[in-house]
């Protein structure tokens, strides 16, 4: 196996750097740990910050839109599919108060969108929270 170090990676021809990754790359940890893993498949697909309480994206990754359905529902739209509609979506909502707010997948899930929903679990209503999350893990198209 050969080593290569650098300070620098530059294309050809000058400009900006492109480094490709393939499916079957190995991570080497700090410590120098072997993990035989798809470092690609490890990877998040998309993420994003969304201030439901206004319905503005403070920020995310290969996320196009937000659409606000209702009252603490919203679907998040991708700029770049997945494969398939069985990836992993996750979300996570909060805010400064003393209610216990839950954020679910739930309803659509599709190679392009899929719909986060806020609760507020004491009163079981869906809910605007301050910071909501979604990320998805799982294979781009």
């Amino acid at each position: 196996m050969s080593t290569i170090l650098a300070n620098t990676i530059t294309a050809i021809g000058g400009g900006g750097t492109n480094v490709k990754v393939n499916n079957d790359s190995t991570f080497i940890s700090d410590g120098g740990a072997v993990t035989d893993s798809n470092l690609v498949q490890g990877l998040c697909k998309q993420w994003v910050l969304l201030q439901s309480s206004g319905n503005s994206v403070t920020d995310s990754f290969n996320n196009s839109s937000v659409t606000d359905n209702n009252t603490g529902d919203y679907t998040l739209t991708r700029t770049n599919n997945m494969a398939n509609a069985t990836y992993c979506a996750i979300g996570s909502s909060g805010d400064n108060s003393t209610t216990f707010n839950v954020c679910s997948d739930v309803g659509v899930q599709t190679t392009s969108v899929h719909d986060i929903r806020c609760v507020n679990d004491a009163a079981n209503s869906t809910i605007d929270v301050p910071d909501t999350v979604g990320a998805v893990h799982g294979d781009l198209a």
